[in-house]
């Protein structure tokens, strides 16, 4: 069957064959995790179905438009986006990680959470039907993490929570990062400590990458500049949450 490249992703090559997508294998945590949800009847993450004939890993392809530039922004898509997420962390109740997870910590950094976080929100991993985020795609920087620091993450791309040069090609505004951000872990139910220890986690997060140095997705100096971003304007974000 003909194989289509699948565009937005900046990791891994992904093809679509047919009504399953082809890519190389994730952290078996990852897979035992695709296949709880499907177990559950999660229906905002796609399917584990095995390995081609190459050791490629087989999923069902998972309709809809990804997040592409102009990105969707408007604040029933930040809602619909902590909303999502909260299903996808509440679905994993009663799930078992296998023995040897594997999990990747390229960004959460660590083996143990509340929850397994997506922890890559970016826009083309979220995908759309009737204009409003649907499934979670690409799961396989997925780890364990807190509930506050996938939100965090998501508000990153979101809420527009990061240095404005790496907003504006994907269309995102610039205004209302506060009540953007607000509306997200609202949506998603976070609470006042939580929403307390949000900023703080997110600071913790970038100043881990700096340290662990490992750079396979996103560059030092894009790491760097949302630190610097970050420092600027945590008492504003910090006041919106409160």
């Amino acid at each position: 069957m003909t194989e289509v490249p699948l565009v937005g992703g900046d990791v891994n090559v992904v093809v679509r064959v047919g009504d399953t997508v082809r890519r190389p294998p994730e952290p078996p945590g990852v897979r035992a995790l695709l296949e709880w949800y499907e177990h559950v009847g999660f229906d905002g993450a796609p399917r584990f179905l095995g390995f081609d004939e190459q050791g490629r890993e087989v999923l069902s392809f998972v309709e809809g438009e990804p997040g592409f530039a102009p990105v969707p922004c408007g604040d029933e898509v930040v809602a619909a986006i902590g909303t999502l997420l909260r299903r996808a962390h509440d679905a994993q109740d009663g799930f078992v990680p296998p023995q040897a997870p594997n999990w990747d910590t390229h960004v959460a950094g660590v083996q143990a959470g509340e929850v397994i976080g997506h922890l890559d929100l970016f826009w083309t991993n979220v995908v759309f039907r009737n204009g409003l985020p649907a499934a979670l795609i690409d799961w396989e920087l997925a780890a364990p993490c807190t509930r506050v620091l996938d939100v965090a993450l998501a508000a990153t791309y979101w809420a527009g929570i990061r240095a404005d040069d790496q907003l504006a090609p994907w269309g995102v505004p610039l205004e209302r990062r506060g009540e953007r951000l607000r509306i997200l872990c609202d949506s998603y139910g976070l609470g006042a400590e939580q929403r307390a220890s949000l900023l703080p986690e997110l600071m913790a997060q970038r100043r881990g990458r700096l340290a662990r140095a490992d750079w396979r997705v996103t560059g030092r100096d894009a790491v760097e500049q949302n630190i610097a971003w970050l420092q600027l304007h945590t008492p504003a974000l910090a006041a919106r949450l409160e």
